[in-house]
């Protein structure tokens, strides 16, 4: 695509958006991304988040307020000039059907991802100091290859990226590897800032470096998840193997220090892992931590990954390994395969809207394939290959006709949650 093709569909994004009153539903990375692009362009920050997770609601992101999806009609009376940009990365779908039984009508609303089509994932290191057991790291069999992409390296994929792509406002740093482990990504994020794009961080938070955490809290990063799965060590390590929660909760304190030090604004959302062991007193600790810290806390049922174990489970192929795992499920994979393919898809959201880049410059189909093998991977080299080819090269993967023939990818995005929380209430979970 030219460079006029790509500068007429910011036109047309901002010829929809100019002059009204900006309020955007998904207070996450995209959302966070779509308002650090506005003040890029010397535009006002959106009037208000929307989301639908209880955990954003009255929390300020990105110095914005969060309303629930309960507060439209409220919402329609304060903004005569309303328009609506949906910013998330899934669940497109759903939230239309929201607006639209909520009577705002389609001139009010645009969907962002018609503007920015591509979400980039960089995973900026291929190692973990963890071996979780729902995670590649944690599990036999695969091959691990170790790594740390370089500055240098992450500012050509950018310049290949921003050439590419519509508009890039945001990527995530991470998704196999822990990022906090590649000494330059402080330096990645103030890079990435000068492009005018939001960075999204992952950690597991369980290492003894103040100095480190420092040096990335002051490099501003915009949004940080940190991934957890209990209050107490005893509960913690057993599925966060090798880490330590007395650790983790004295980082997170440090963290809050040193956001407010700094003035960073720095988004903090807890991710907690929802075994069969944890949901008790475990989960009503961490939520009074979160609560005092001014921290997000979103709970997610533990799955299993890689994708390559869940696709080996369905066509009947299983383990000691898998089995143990799946006995610490609160919703096992059947049933949670059975609960998100009542919400029927076309295609897949994962292989259709993002790209992911690992470590070595080599691009998996999606952001939950991990085997290096020929057929899993669209090329060694994202920099060689056009954008435009890696996404044909997607659609012609054999393993994407596997997964969405299973509903695989409904599974991995959690649909249906109303029905995974009826399954999991349904079964006595003890902190243990």
């Amino acid at each position: 695509m030219s460079s006029g093709d790509l500068v007429g569909i910011r036109k047309q994004l901002l010829d929809k958006i100019s002059g009204r009153d900006i309020v955007v539903w998904g207070a996450r990375m995209t959302g966070i991304g779509f308002a650090r692009f506005m003040t890029s362009l010397g535009m006002q920050k959106p009037k208000l988040f929307i989301d639908s997770d209880p955990a954003t609601h009255g929390k300020n992101v990105a110095g914005i307020p969060v309303w629930s999806p309960a507060r439209l009609p409220e919402i329609r009376e304060k903004y005569e000039q309303l328009i609506i940009v949906v910013c998330v990365s899934i669940k497109e779908d759903e939230i239309v059907r929201i607006l639209s039984g909520s009577g705002i009508d389609v001139d009010d609303y645009i969907i962002y991802s018609d503007y920015s089509a591509e979400y980039y994932t960089i995973d900026v290191v291929g190692s973990c100091n963890l071996r979780c057991a729902s995670c590649v790291h944690g599990s036999s069999g695969f091959d691990i290859r170790k790594g740390l992409m370089s500055l240098e390296q992450l500012e050509r994929v950018v310049e290949k990226m921003t050439r590419e792509s519509f508009i890039v406002s945001h990527v995530s740093l991470y998704s196999w590897g822990e990022p906090m482990l590649n000494p330059e990504l402080p330096g990645m994020l103030e890079y990435l800032h000068g492009q005018g794009i939001a960075v999204a961080c992952s950690t597991n938070l369980s290492y003894n470096d103040n100095n480190k955490l420092e040096k990335f809290i002051r490099s501003s990063p915009d949004y940080l998840k940190i991934s957890l799965s209990g209050y107490y060590e005893e509960v913690y390590g057993k599925t966060h193997n090798g880490g330590n929660a007395c650790l983790v909760k004295s980082n997170m304190y440090r963290l809050r220090y040193l956001i407010d030090k700094y003035g960073t604004g720095t988004v903090v959302d807890v991710n907690y892992h929802l075994y069969n062991n944890n949901c008790g007193v475990n989960l009503v600790k961490m939520r009074e931590l979160c609560d005092e810290l001014g921290f997000m806390l979103s709970t997610t049922y533990a799955l299993v990954m890689p994708l390559e174990r869940v696709l080996d489970y369905c066509g009947g192929a299983s383990s000691e390994e898998l089995r143990n795992l799946e006995k610490m499920l609160l919703v096992t994979i059947p049933e949670g395969i059975a609960a998100s393919a009542e919400v029927p898809i076309t295609g897949c959201p994962y292989r259709d809207n993002q790209v992911n880049i690992n470590f070595d410059l080599s691009v998996p189909v999606c952001c939950v394939v991990y085997d290096r093998r020929q057929d899993r991977m669209v090329t060694d080299n994202y920099l060689n290959v056009s954008l435009s080819e890696i996404n044909e090269r997607k659609k012609r993967m054999a393993v994407c006709d596997m997964c969405i023939g299973y509903n695989l990818p409904q599974y991995n995005m959690g649909f249906n949650r109303r029905k995974w929380d009826e399954i999991a209430g349904s079964k006595a979970c003890f902190d243990r």
